[in-house]
């Protein structure tokens, strides 16, 4: 016979409690595996984003659900408090925004990836409680960086750098202060990387930034003090045969200090246009027309006339060399020189466009007098002159002083108010002719001065006396191109023409006219090609009877 061998009782109770827990954990995989095979590919169950359920969604409505939030995060309220500082915007302005791909990844992991026997695990868990995702958050911080200097405003303060302010005396340092702003970074670092709720205000505590300039006071002042040195004592300048002293402050102007960046020494160097001009005004040289080329008339058609060969000061690169000098502190700095041949000097002068009257006047004189010598020398003297673009002319510079030498003689002049002789008398006759050529030619007449008394011969108030070397009459050529000065005479008359391309014009338009003395004040209305119109004034004095007193001696008026 078989016997059969059975379980005693308690072992079945032990048994069945040890083998409990697995079924119910068998049961709890298997209805996960259910759910989770009929749920498909969709968000599990129960899980929400910043509060929005999205269980149960397809991974684009997923997307679409993780975007509405996004376009719901702009006006959430965001404060940033800096200490004394309060101030409000909104996650738009601030440059926040929600990552979208960052967060929908983040929701789609749910219940997903997990190994065995966690997920299932989770997903009864979610029987009881909502899996939780936070939105995740994005900074752009170019746009953070100008919300923040807008809300700043005025209480930011950038560092200032260390410079210099150039004295009559001396170069002295202006020292550099630091500056306090709230930087981008301590924000980005107290802002939330998630969020929990959309709208919720978030309010990020941040400490004021002390900006600290890229330069110390004392690597400007090491650069101040060698400005100082090489501006002070003088500086002995040759070109050719000749040495110029010029006193180093003249230099002072042209310092600056150059700051290449970080990772580099500020240095001391000098402005090169600025030197040029110290050396053009220390070295005088006529560079407008360096040849001397002046006209000739031929038919009525202005022919330039040869000069000849000018050396002149200086070479292009003598500024860089002065500047070079003065930073390695020497004292002397031999100038290269250049030649402009007259043939050179003819070919630019037929380049500026002197072709034809553009201003002209005709005064009348008795015949036969002294005087008429005087005025037909001064004017074959500046007969043929040119003015080149920008140029002012001067006929006290141009003539010199008007002397026997040269021909001139004695005839009649106002000497303090009264009629006396003197040299050169009757060239203001000249003077005042050139004068309302230049008027009507609308060109600038920056120097110039009436007779003390009216000379019926002469336009009234708008006239000009020469007396060496005070009392001067200048002319400056306002237009781009060449003026020459074409003077003719006659026994009874000296003509002055203007050759040059229209441009301007000008034309007198009021007058305060007095009874024959007094203040006269004449208006010019100036039009030019492209239609501007602009008006200027010119003065005269005429003295009256009552004015006579007692004077100091001052020159003649011819």
């Amino acid at each position: 016979m078989c016997q059969i061998l059975g379980v005693s009782t308690p072992r079945k109770v032990v048994l069945g409690l040890l083998a409990a827990p697995l079924i119910v954990v068998a049961l709890v995989a298997g209805v996960w595996a259910v759910d989770t095979w009929a749920a498909g590919e969709t968000v599990a169950r129960n899980t929400t984003v910043a509060g929005v359920p999205v269980g149960g969604l397809s991974r684009d409505e997923l997307r679409a659900a993780v975007e509405q939030l996004a376009a719901e995060l702009p006006p959430t309220p965001l404060t940033i408090d800096a200490a004394e500082l309060h101030r409000e915007t909104t996650f738009g302005d601030a440059g926040l925004s929600i990552d979208v791909d960052s967060t929908v990844d983040e929701a789609w992991s749910a219940g997903r990836g997990d190994p065995l026997p966690t997920p299932p695990l989770r997903w009864l868990g979610s029987m009881f409680s909502d899996r939780e995702y936070p939105a995740i958050l994005a900074v752009d911080t170019a746009v953070l960086g100008q919300t923040i200097g807008v809300l700043e405003g005025e209480e930011r303060t950038p560092a200032t750098e260390p410079t210099i302010q150039i004295n009559p005396d001396a170069v002295v340092l202006v020292a550099g202060k630091p500056g306090r702003e709230i930087s981008v970074n301590s924000v980005v670092q107290s802002l939330p990387l998630t969020l929990d709720r959309v709208g919720d205000p978030v309010t990020v505590d941040v400490e004021r930034a002390t900006l600290v300039p890229n330069r110390s006071d004392a690597e400007v002042q090491a650069v101040v003090d060698q400005a100082n040195a090489i501006t002070q004592g003088e500086v002995t300048l040759v070109v050719g045969d000749e040495r110029v002293t010029v006193d180093a402050a003249e230099f002072r102007a042209a310092v600056v200090v150059t700051d290449d960046g970080p990772g580099t020494p500020v240095r001391l160097t000098l402005d090169p246009t600025i030197v040029a001009n110290v050396l053009s005004e220390s070295v005088p040289t006529d560079r407008s027309n360096p040849t001397g080329v002046r006209f000739t008339v031929q038919g009525d058609v202005p022919v330039p006339v040869a000069g000849e060969d000018a050396v002149v000061c200086c070479a292009p690169e003598s500024p860089d060399l002065i500047v070079q000098a003065l930073l390695a502190g020497q004292r002397e700095v031999t100038l290269p020189t250049t030649t402009v041949t007259a043939a050179q000097g003819v070919e630019w002068a037929n380049t500026l466009g002197v072709k034809e009257v553009v201003g002209e006047f005709t005064t009348n004189h008795p015949a036969g007098q002294p005087r008429v010598k005087n005025i037909h020398l001064i004017a074959d003297a500046l007969r043929g002159v040119l003015i080149p673009p920008g140029a002012t002319f001067s006929v006290n510079d141009t003539v010199g002083e008007r002397t026997r030498a040269k021909g001139y003689v004695d005839a009649p002049v106002i000497y303090d108010g009264e009629f006396k002789e003197d040299v050169g008398g009757g060239v203001s006759q000249f003077a005042t002719t050139l004068f309302n050529a230049a008027f009507f030619g609308g060109l600038e007449i920056p120097d110039y001065m009436s007779h003390t008394k009216y000379i019926s011969r002469y336009p009234y108030g708008r006239e000009a006396t020469l007396a060496y070397p005070g009392v001067d009459l200048k002319i400056t050529n306002n237009t781009p191109y060449g003026v020459v000065i074409w003077p003719t005479y006659t026994d009874s008359s000296i003509s002055v023409k203007l050759y040059s391309t229209p441009f301007v014009s000008g034309r007198q338009v009021s007058q305060s006219r007095s009874s024959g003395c007094g203040s006269v004040a004449t208006e010019r209305q100036r039009t030019w090609l492209d239609g501007r119109v602009e008006n200027d004034n010119f003065s005269a004095y005429y003295e009256c009877e009552e004015d006579r007193k007692p004077t100091t001696t001052t020159a003649p008026s011819r």
